[in-house]
């Protein structure tokens, strides 16, 4: 393979890539909007604590403390119950 039809693979991979992020980005708008406010509500509540969550895992990974856990817990059951809201009825 020459360095030309490796940089076309490259570059159709990475446009494959970015073509599932965006279907799968629309879906999950779609599925927002059709879920309501309520499912809304709760993404708009759990999404500042994901961005602590991940925030925080980086300043302390080697050293996992219970708080981090419990917040990495929570915010799991919180995603759960979010994704429980946007399955069909």
């Amino acid at each position: 393979m020459s360095a030309d039809e490796a940089d076309k693979t490259l570059k159709q991979d990475l446009e494959d890539t970015r073509d599932d992020l965006r279907r799968a980005a629309d879906e999950i708008r779609v599925k927002l909007h059709l879920a309501g406010m309520d499912a809304k509500d709760a993404w708009d509540e759990i999404q500042p604590r994901l961005e602590d969550f991940e925030r925080r895992f980086d300043e302390k990974a080697d050293e996992v403390s219970e708080e981090l856990k419990a917040l990495g817990s929570d915010i799991k059951q919180r995603l759960l119950n979010i994704k429980a809201k946007l399955k069909p009825e």
